[in-house]
């Protein structure tokens, strides 16, 4: 377990931060109307606490802020099912 939380402090050093990745302001606003408008999780059905782009920011920078490119997920949902998935591709 040790090794993992090496790779991935060493991956996350290399990051860059969160505004510079596209999470800045207006992106809190779109997620927050996001969320209030579709409270559940896409996959689940539990309480959605994240929104998640569906095709990633990195691969399509223009969608950022396209409401339909985004998803409610729980926490569960994204951490298991979505970072499995974008691992696959």
């Amino acid at each position: 377990m040790q090794a993992r939380t090496e790779r991935k402090a060493k991956h996350d050093a290399k990051r860059p931060n969160a505004r510079c990745r596209g999470y800045d302001r207006e992106w809190e606003k779109a997620r927050a109307d996001y969320l209030a408008a579709y409270p559940s999780c896409r996959r689940c059905g539990s309480k959605a606490n994240l929104v998640d782009h569906i095709e990633p920011i990195r691969k399509a920078p223009h969608r950022r802020l396209d409401r339909t490119n985004f998803m409610s997920l729980c926490t569960p949902c994204h951490s298991g099912w979505k970072q499995a998935k974008d691992k696959r591709n």
